[in-house]
């Protein structure tokens, strides 16, 4: 069994933050955000979680409003291009900055299209809304 499938069975494999500085991701957008609840320091916060599909296959990004507010900005693309995102900021940095980047490259894009037609189900996107909520519930 690879690490993927163990994380999967344990958990928390549905979904996925970009939590360390320098940190990417690369993606492309699988479906509509949804707002998520979760407790940051005893505090309880909004979050927004994005439908993706990474090289990683499919997973639920989870992250602030400042960034999915960047990434709606990009809405035009999310049909024929990926997006790559760089967090700058130490872990637990509310005041990390993140960078939002179109790849213009479609080799990316049809690598990831590739494996969403794959492996992707529209109902795997409850299915992670589901395990992210009873884990952000949890923190």
């Amino acid at each position: 069994m690879t690490w993927k499938e163990k994380m999967k069975e344990f958990g928390g494999g549905n979904f996925t933050f970009i939590s360390t500085d320098g940190e990417t991701l690369t993606f492309i957008v699988v479906g509509e955000p949804v707002l998520l609840t979760s407790k940051f320091k005893g505090k309880e916060q909004d979050r927004i979680g994005c439908p993706i599909v990474s090289d990683d296959g499919y997973q639920l990004f989870i992250t602030g409003k400042r960034l999915a507010r960047k990434l709606a900005k990009q809405e035009s693309v999310f049909a024929t291009n990926a997006i790559m995102v760089v967090r700058h900021g130490v872990e637990g940095d509310v005041n990390a900055r993140y960078d939002v980047r179109v790849l213009p490259e479609p080799e990316t894009y049809a690598r990831l299209k590739a494996i969403k037609d794959a492996d992707f189900t529209p109902e795997l996107i409850q299915e992670s809304i589901d395990e992210a909520t009873q884990v952000l519930g949890e923190r």
